[in-house]
């Protein structure tokens, strides 16, 4: 990635949509709370809800912890992207004020 970036603008090209991810993991993991809500009423307590159960919910559950951990990750990236492209504005500034003094 080093290679790619020339100027400011191009770090901030590079996580320009990492909020917009992670905010469609966050609506992902809300429908599929809420689908598991709904799994586990209408499922029922009989023999063939039981078996639902069994077969549906330990994949359900990796899958909740699955985007937790993709949305965990990605925040860490885009507050790193943030980060680095805010040092990066800062060091813009004062080099530009310091040559202003020259």
């Amino acid at each position: 990635m080093a290679d790619d970036l020339k100027v400011l603008s191009d770090l901030k090209n590079k996580f320009a949509h990492y909020e917009d991810y992670q905010r469609c993991l966050t609506d992902l993991s809300r429908a599929i709370v809420e689908i598991n809500r709904i799994n586990k009423e209408s499922a029922g307590q009989d023999e063939i809800g039981k078996t639902y159960h069994q077969q549906v919910d330990k994949p359900t559950e990796n899958l909740t912890e699955t985007l937790a951990y993709l949305s965990k990750r990605l925040g860490a990236v885009t507050d790193a992207g943030k980060e680095t492209s805010d040092t990066m504005a800062k060091s813009d500034e004062e080099a530009g004020s310091q040559a202003d003094g020259f």
